[in-house]
């Protein structure tokens, strides 16, 4: 029997999010894309996950229990991660704009509100694969 030549995936994106189901869909949409996806439920084991596996792009909710999403974003870019960050957010309490244009200064490549517009996902995704990320300098 020979073996059978599985097409390699794409890229390796890591879904960071609280809520299983925003992780369990996005998981659905972008391994249908031919995505590998990871899951992480908080910046602590997106963090442990980053330093054990390839992954080219952090999908990362900013408001999480344990490390936020800010703090993740501090620590990867103070750390030289070379990782592409997607912010998402729905603000909580917080203003949504605020939170998110944080998220920029401190090392995002890329902001989105929730409820993610499924239209345009997977699009940004993809665009976002083919740039490097932010080499931020507030943390050099």
């Amino acid at each position: 029997m020979t073996p059978i030549d599985l097409p390699s995936p794409k890229a390796t994106i890591l879904i960071t999010d609280d809520d299983p189901t925003l992780r369990a869909i996005g998981a659905e949409l972008l391994g249908g894309e031919g995505y590998r996806v990871l899951e992480a439920e908080d910046g602590d084991e997106a963090l442990r996950l980053i330093g054990e596996e390839q992954v080219d792009l952090l999908i990362l909710d900013m408001l999480m229990p344990n490390k936020d999403g800010l703090e993740t974003i501090m620590e990867l870019r103070r750390s030289g991660s070379a990782v592409r960050i997607l912010a998402i957010s729905s603000g909580g309490s917080m203003d949504i704009d605020t939170l998110l244009r944080s998220a920029m200064i401190f090392g995002a490549d890329r902001i989105m509100s929730k409820p993610l517009p499924i239209s345009s996902f997977a699009t940004t995704i993809a665009e976002m694969l083919e740039i490097p990320a932010v080499q931020n300098s507030v943390f050099r």
